[in-house]
């Protein structure tokens, strides 16, 4: 029971950095890469872009996160193309993002219109992001329908669906 409770919070903070990242995504394709005082360094493909910038919060009351324990260093780094730096900042390379998005059977597009069809007519999925879990590929999805939210985990390869759960 212990060990399932554990499970789930991690799937949890998963879901919730996958919510994180999938917003930064959003925010930094919107501006075109422009964002109101926010800091960039490039090294090769890789950019660093600091996040509260992103989010264009330039308010000095709003500390810019910088430092990660190693559970969370680790379930950043566990995203394809997430790399924590030295100074704390979040390297996100988004063409290794695309590729890998791109290489799998099941596009992110079928996976929003499989999560879709799960939870009914009038669903909107806000976020959805490519995971590993037990070495497999899913589509983690947020969606809402009727002021409710759902989790919706769809695996890569084959398009079934692994989780749906309604958050509380």
């Amino acid at each position: 029971m212990k060990q399932q409770t554990k499970r789930k919070q991690i799937l949890i903070l998963t879901a919730a950095v996958a919510v994180i990242l999938a917003a930064g995504i959003a925010v930094y394709e919107r501006t075109g890469g422009r964002g109101s005082g926010e800091t960039r360094s490039q090294e090769g493909d890789q950019e660093s872009v600091g996040v509260n910038s992103a989010y264009g919060q330039d308010d000095p009351d709003i500390p810019v996160k910088t430092e990660y324990t190693e559970e969370e260093k680790e379930v950043l780094e566990s995203q394809t193309g997430v790399n924590v730096q030295d100074d704390g900042t979040v390297a996100i390379d988004l063409g290794q993002i695309s590729a890998e998005e791109a290489s799998m059977p099941v596009s992110r597009e079928a996976a929003c219109e499989l999560v879709e069809t799960s939870v009914g007519e009038k669903t909107e999925v806000t976020s959805i992001s490519l995971r590993k879990h037990d070495g497999k590929n899913y589509w983690a999805a947020y969606a809402l329908k009727g002021g409710e939210a759902y989790q919706v985990w769809i695996d890569a390869e084959t398009g079934s669906e692994f989780l749906k759960q309604k958050e509380s």
